[in-house]
């Protein structure tokens, strides 16, 4: 199986730069879907996801999430930190942990992650991993808190990933905060 995968981002409504970030990257047999918002708005927090995205781009895929996320843990330290989703599927199964306030919801396949507490660069509990074997027709909606919580996906549902980007971005995001919405499709490859 393979991944349609779309995202979306948009700083708070009057700043120029971002602190939310999406990523997606392929190595082998993995794809890397990650969200990342960094604690605040503006440039400061626009180079902390910058950072979170240097360090993820660097990292082999094949060894887990949690050393992802100590990866991240490690180059955030000395910032103001980040909330922070990470998903790793390798064509059959979806591996996800995530620390703050950054959501994973799908449609199909439950995923039933519940991100650790905390901020990605501060002291934080154990990481939580959950895994799950996916199935075509899956759909994959990670977002940061600056979409409600109340986002309904079945607005979405028959819109290809792009599209379904556009309207849960225009739908559900905060005028208070930035905010990136992935979408990730499970296809049969």
């Amino acid at each position: 199986m393979r991944l349609a995968v779309a995202h979306q981002s948009r700083p708070k409504p009057g700043e120029v730069e971002n602190g939310d970030v999406a990523l997606v990257r392929q190595d082998g047999a993995h794809t890397l879907l990650a969200v990342v918002d960094a604690l605040g708005h503006g440039p400061v927090a626009a180079r902390v996801a910058a950072d979170a995205v240097r360090c993820l781009a660097d990292l082999p895929l094949n060894a887990g999430v949690e050393p992802l996320l100590e990866a991240l843990h490690a180059a955030l330290r000395h910032g103001r930190g980040a909330a922070i989703m990470v998903g790793l599927f390798d064509g059959q199964t979806l591996r996800c942990c995530g620390v703050g306030n950054v959501e994973l919801r799908t449609r199909g396949t439950r995923v039933p992650v519940i991100p650790t507490p905390g901020i990605v660069g501060q002291p934080i509990r154990s990481l939580r991993t959950v895994s799950a074997v996916m199935a075509p027709g899956d759909r994959l909606v990670f977002f940061s808190d600056g979409l409600s919580s109340r986002l309904d996906l079945e607005q979405a549902q028959k819109l290809p990933p792009p599209e379904a980007c556009a309207l849960l971005l225009e739908r559900y995001a905060r005028p208070t905060d930035d905010a990136t919405v992935m979408v990730a499709d499970v296809e049969i490859a």
